[in-house]
């Protein structure tokens, strides 16, 4: 299960997104570090594909992929009491991607010179914020490196990776925004650096603002290959407390698709690099999440590590050809189903049998 912390200043509606995407209900406060703990709690990823295919299975059990979300209290408007607090980073750097939100929207009681709406001026500060966590920790480590370089000649490649490190984040960008070789990405690896993650911005809208816009000048400052994603969190949470045919009907009604989970969950599986696939029957209908470029086997052991380990072949087909053929058995009748061995490639949308022996 992928892991997914969410960051964002005071009052952007971080707490709410969190609350839309897990159905909990989690209060929400205007002020920094206003709970000792962070929030947790897993989302359910919707898949209409998944749900009909287990209508045609008659699965008895559906299992939806998940992500498992950490709401940080919020930071610390820059000049406000100082940035990330440090008992959190270690949590942060857990993580396996970010999700940033960004308030573009006003609120009464909360003058907009002191919210910060402005979503591209928020996502400047926090580049420099997390910059700046980042900076702190490689720059002890780069004093540490470089002493110990100097009677070991085998960290001298290490030390080189944390100086050119250090001096990006000194100027105060991300990690990401420069090519790293395998040998630099391994002496970062303890250090967990919070600009390495993947990021998906999320700008928090009012429903009828031009969001379409907001997103563009975030995508400008932020960067490269960074996602960005607009809702209106506060829409959503109401959302997230209908019925599922009750709230699927009114994101339709809005033209919102089929909400924000839908949307930050295909953000966040492109951050990631991750894809889902399928098995099948009319015991359990399950979706299953792995990385891009994952070969069959690989697939296998996220079922179960004997599967992986007794490989044998792998039968495969496209969930929207099962779905159309009426399911798994008629696809095979039907010569949809192909048969693939240790070299396949895992596809978004495969449905997959694994033939093994123990």
């Amino acid at each position: 299960m992928a892991k997914i912390g969410i960051l964002g200043f005071p009052n952007v509606g971080k707490t709410t997104l969190f609350n839309a995407l897990t159905g909990l209900t989690a209060p929400t406060a205007p002020h920094p570090f206003s709970t000792l703990e962070p929030n947790v709690g897993v989302a359910s990823v919707p898949d209409e594909k998944l749900d009909r295919a287990a209508a045609v299975e008659k699965s008895v059990k559906i299992v939806h992929a998940q992500l498992e979300l950490l709401d940080l209290p919020a930071m610390a408007k820059p000049g406000h009491g100082g940035g990330l607090a440090g008992q959190f980073l270690g949590r942060l750097r857990d993580v396996e991607a970010i999700a940033i939100v960004l308030r573009a929207f006003e609120s009464d009681g909360v003058p907009a010179d002191e919210s910060g709406v402005d979503p591209v001026d928020q996502a400047q500060e926090l580049l420099l914020e997390l910059a700046l966590a980042d900076f702190d920790v490689f720059d002890r480590r780069r004093a540490k490196i470089a002493k110990e370089a100097m009677s070991d000649p085998s960290k001298k490649g290490a030390a080189e990776a944390v100086a050119a490190g250090t001096a990006v984040l000194e100027a105060g960008e991300a990690l990401r925004q420069h090519h790293w070789e395998n040998d630099a990405l391994g002496a970062f690896k303890d250090l967990a650096p919070l600009t390495l993650k993947p990021a998906v911005w999320i700008v928090n809208a009012a429903e009828d603002s031009d969001a379409a816009e907001l997103v563009e000048a975030v995508v400008e400052v932020v960067p490269a290959g960074d996602i960005v994603v607009a809702v209106s969190a506060l829409l959503e949470e109401e959302a997230a407390q209908l019925e599922p045919e009750d709230r699927l009907e009114l994101f339709e009604g809005l033209g919102l698709g089929e909400g924000a989970l839908s949307r930050m969950v295909q953000a966040s599986y492109t951050a990631l690099g991750v894809q889902s696939f399928y098995t099948l029957g009319p015991k359990e209908a399950h979706a299953w999440t792995v990385r891009r470029g994952a070969t069959a086997p690989e697939a296998a052991g996220k079922i179960h590590s004997d599967l992986e380990r007794g490989f044998i072949r792998a039968e495969v087909a496209q969930i929207d050809d099962v779905i159309e053929a009426g399911g798994w058995d008629p696809a095979k009748a039907s010569g949809i189903v192909k048969v693939e061995g240790k070299a396949y490639t895992i596809s978004e949308g495969d449905v997959i049998l694994i033939r093994f022996s123990v």
